[in-house]
This record gives C-alpha cells, structure tokens and sequence, in this order.
C-alpha cells in the first residue's frame, strides 16, 4: 500500500471540515482518493460534502462523509455546472447562512472557481484549502501554487492534482486508488434492467457510452459506434447495449438505427448515477468518450476503451486503467474547445475497425 508522508504538520482540533466538491462526474471519481484521505486523517471530524445535486447519487454509500449539502435547487439531477451559485443570489445567501451557522474549522476548495472559495470566505470557514486560481488567492488561508514547467502549467493527472490538497496541509496519503460504491437500490435497478433486456444470458456485456457533459467536441460519430458494435459481435456473441443521459436520446437512437445488429436501447431508461455504477460495474467492457462513464469503469476496474479528441490526456491518464486510449492522428489535438469550430477531424478520424480491435483484445 501507498504511503505518501508530507512534511507539513496536520492542523489538530479539526473537529468539523467542508469539502466543495467537484463539478463534473468524471472530476468527482478522480477526486475519491482525496475523499479517502480526508477522512483516514480526520477519523473523528464530522465531514461535509457540497454538491451539485446532478453528481449526489455518484457518492452515495461512500463512507467519509456524515453531511451532503446540495448547492442548487434542481430535482432532477440535471447538470448544473460550474459558477451556478451566482445565478440565484438568494440561494447563494442561504447557502452562506448554513455554512456559517456550521462553524466548520477546515474546508477543502476541489474546484479552481473563485465562486467556490467566496462561498468558504463568505460562510466563515476558519481554514481554507484551495489553488491560487481564478483571482481568488486573498480567499484562502492555504492557496497552492499549480504545477508548472517552462513557464507554463502543467497537465497534472487529477488524482494527483486533488490529492495535493490534502498534502498541502500535511495529511498522509495511503493510497491513490479510485473508489466508488454501489447501493442496495441501485443494485435492485440494474437486475430490473438485465431482466427486462434479456442480459442474463451469460453472454459477456458492451456498454457503448456515446454521450459528453463537456460538449460535443468529445463525441464520436453514431456511424462509428454503430460499426463497431457490428464489428464486434461478428467475431464474438456478447451482449451489447447504449447507455447516455437523458438528453443524448438522439444519439442513441441514431446509433441503434445505423447498426445491422441487434442492440439493446437503454436511452429511454432512467438511469441515474447509482444505476450506471452499478450497469458498469457487471459490464465485461465500456466504449466510450472520454467522459465521466470512463472513470467509474476505473474505480471498479473494468476493461474501457477511450476515444480522446480535444483534451490533453495528461489530465485523466491513470495507471490504475485497464485498457486503451485511442486517439487519432490530428494536428490540432488537445484543443480543449468545448465545440469544435472547424471540422471535428480530432474524432472523425478515428476508425471504428481500430476501436472494435482494441475492445476485441480487451474481451479476449
């Protein structure tokens, strides 16, 4: 096991800590090692999480945190993104008033938002941890520096990048592994979902995940989804199924029309976060974007493969991952444009005869 000592001395008597979340579901997986360590520092502090309601259900059975405090107002697990706390100045009030009527002792600043280390200041958080991002270094008590090489920011791995925060005020790291954990009630669903499609047929099961919160930049073509899924159950029999959001319905449906085989829809299925845990977690492989799915398939350590287009891979690259990152040969990779604004040759180009090969090997 892992142990990594900083030499900074832990701050005692911490008996009530804050943690702000991440944003996205791929930034909250990667951000479960620093969780961990929070807790295995401060095993007596009572522990708050704050969210976005779109990401609850991703934490949910963790057991480092005694209090969630959801940080919109939103019942239906839409993403609110990053800044939204601004939106509605009366609700960004309130959540200063609970904040402060806490009196938390620490709090942790996952995301680089000045709103987020404004919420801390605002809501009296004695001791703030954060990076010295975004014009909000007079917020903190403890800001750290980025990474930086030549002058210019370094991609850093997530995992690590959120980790340093707990180093940063001399906690112990035992270890870098992603962890997630799946509930009764999203166990129950996802035997419903392999019921009702037929799953238990001791075939093996490809979920194709074709979907991006980011935007459309990280989305391959329904044409090549469809391809490779044809490609793959000519050379194997195995079960083969289309997970997304709600409103990825589209995509969906344009890739089980495209196929010549038969695929299994689970668009029109409701299926939170709790529920895909639990679908990737039984899953022999996932295809899919490089989007949250992509490190949920980590934390349970299920085969993936990743088609990457605009963003630098330095920045999800784990050695933990079980699988292949595909990425095509473009000149203007890692662009990290949410839209593409020529003609998306990041993704296009790659082949789905390369992406079925490297999903067959994983199979095999």
């Amino acid at each position: 096991m892992l142990r990594h000592r900083s030499q900074l001395k832990k701050p005692t008597n911490i008996s009530k800590i804050i943690l702000r979340s991440p944003n996205w579901v791929g930034d909250v997986v990667m951000a479960t090692p620093a969780f961990r360590c929070i807790r295995e520092n401060f095993p007596h502090a009572e522990i708050t999480i704050a969210l976005n309601s779109y990401v609850e259900k991703l934490i949910e059975g963790a057991p480092w945190f005694d209090k969630v405090l959801i940080l919109d107002s939103n019942p239906h697990g839409k993403h609110a993104g990053p800044g939204n706390l601004h939106s509605k100045r009366p609700q960004f009030l309130s959540l200063v008033n609970q904040i402060r009527s806490e009196g938390y002792d620490l709090g942790f600043l996952f995301p680089n938002s000045f709103s987020a280390a404004l919420l801390f200041w605002l809501g009296g958080v004695k001791r703030r941890v954060g990076y010295k991002r975004d014009a909000r270094s007079w917020l903190l008590t403890d800001g750290i520096n980025r990474l930086s090489e030549n002058g210019r920011f370094r991609p850093t791995y997530m995992g690590d990048y959120y980790l340093r925060l707990c180093t940063a005020v001399g906690c112990e790291v035992r270890s870098k592994d992603l962890e997630l954990f799946i509930t009764e009630e999203g166990r129950r669903r996802a035997d419903k979902i392999f019921e009702d499609y037929h799953l238990n047929n001791g075939h093996p099961l490809v979920l194709l995940n074709p979907g991006a919160a980011y935007g459309s930049s990280k989305c391959w073509t329904s044409e090549g989804f469809a391809t490779t899924a044809d490609i793959i159950r000519k050379q194997m029999d195995c079960n083969i199924a289309i997970v997304c959001a709600p409103r990825e319905i589209q995509l969906a449906t344009d890739i089980e029309q495209a196929a010549k085989s038969k695929l299994v829809n689970l668009a029109n299925q409701i299926i939170s976060l709790d529920v895909l845990k639990a679908l990737i977690k039984r899953c022999s492989l996932l295809i899919t974007v490089d989007s949250g799915p992509r490190h949920i398939a980590v934390a349970f350590q299920r085969p993936v493969v990743t088609l990457m287009g605009p963003n630098d891979p330095r920045y999800t690259e784990s050695p933990a991952e079980i699988g292949q990152v595909i990425r095509a040969d473009a000149d203007c990779l890692a662009c990290h444009l949410k839209v593409c604004p020529k003609d998306h040759r990041c993704m296009t180009q790659i082949k789905p005869e390369r992406v079925a090969r490297a999903g067959l090997d994983l199979l095999k």
